[in-house]
């Protein structure tokens, strides 16, 4: 089995790991550049990037997909097909008509639904109960060329967060892979085209979708938090500080304070009045600071108390 693998996330770095359980190694691994992180800006090597380095599988980093060089790399190696899963990157047509038996994608949702760059924040924001991953293979629109196998996944916890889910639909993902491509090279799939209207899309998270603003409900703030965790997260700004809320519930307690104010639990922890409810926050992260319980942060911030969120 000649193939290329292109991915970048902790997803995509679980799928490479468990193709190489299964002896599907790639012949070679390409990734998105090392990107500046954090404070300090330092230069970042994609989850992807590193696991082919601890396993010295070659890889390539391409700042253009289009580079003539680099396209020529690829022609050599003379792939059979070529897999692509969270890489982060719009592939060209010189590269999609490559390999004689396509250029695949591994989609982290049941497609035609979720079409686009945030699939699985998408099912959280929503409060779906089912999911899945789509084997596809590639045409020049985003996410729409036609099916070659999917597995659906039922969300067993109405608590999952962005991380867990990610993690399961990864092994979802691997064991579909790990059973289908066999059956792909030998011509025993036939691929059948979406239904484009059905189709739903989602885009990409912007600073203002981390936001908490003060009219949002319980469940919203539930679900925003748990589908951005752990990256980027999501806010509440109070006297125009930033606080990062990484953790929390929905919280019964029944008060008469206003809509979008900050009270004290009687278990002593942060909480929001929203217009149905409360949203208690369990661990935060203030801005320029390490994360900590809302208690702690109590402890030497009571200002906080009667505050309303912008």
């Amino acid at each position: 089995m000649r193939f290329i693998f292109f991915g970048s996330s902790e997803f995509a770095k679980i799928i490479l790991e468990e193709l190489l359980k299964s002896d599907m190694k790639p012949l070679l691994v390409i990734t998105q550049p090392p990107k500046p992180k954090g404070r300090k800006q330092i230069l970042s090597s994609t989850p992807v990037q590193l696991f082919a380095e601890k396993y010295k599988i070659p890889f390539l980093t391409p700042e253009k997909l289009n580079d003539l060089n680099f396209l020529k790399q690829i022609e050599i190696l003379k792939p059979e097909f070529i897999l692509l899963t969270a890489y982060g990157k719009i592939i060209p047509s010189s590269l999609l008509n490559l390999p004689p038996f396509g250029f695949l994608n591994l989609h982290p949702s049941l497609l035609p639904k979720w079409r686009g760059a945030t699939p699985i924040q998408s099912v959280i924001l929503e409060g779906e109960t089912e999911t899945g991953v789509t084997l596809f293979k590639m045409d020049e629109q985003i996410d729409h060329g036609p099916i070659i196998q999917y597995a659906v996944y039922r969300i067993q916890s109405t608590r999952i967060t962005y991380l867990e889910l990610s993690q399961q639909l990864a092994q979802v993902g691997a064991d579909l892979l790990i059973r289908t491509l066999p059956q792909w090279l030998e011509g025993k799939i036939i691929p059948y085209p979406q239904d484009d209207s059905l189709a739903t899309y989602c885009n990409k998270i912007t600073k203002e979708n981390e936001k908490i603003n003060r009219n949002d409900s319980s469940i919203n703030i539930d679900r925003k938090v748990r589908a951005l965790n752990p990256n980027p997260g999501t806010y509440i700004i109070i006297k125009n500080k930033i606080i990062k809320i990484i953790n929390g519930e929905l919280h019964n307690e029944r008060n008469d304070y206003q809509v979008g104010e900050i009270f004290e639990t009687k278990e002593h922890k942060l909480a929001i009045k929203c217009p149905d409810g409360n949203y208690q926050i369990n661990i935060l992260k203030p801005e320029g600071k390490k994360e900590m319980t809302s208690t702690e942060f109590l402890r030497g911030n009571k200002w906080i108390l009667g505050e309303i969120i912008n």
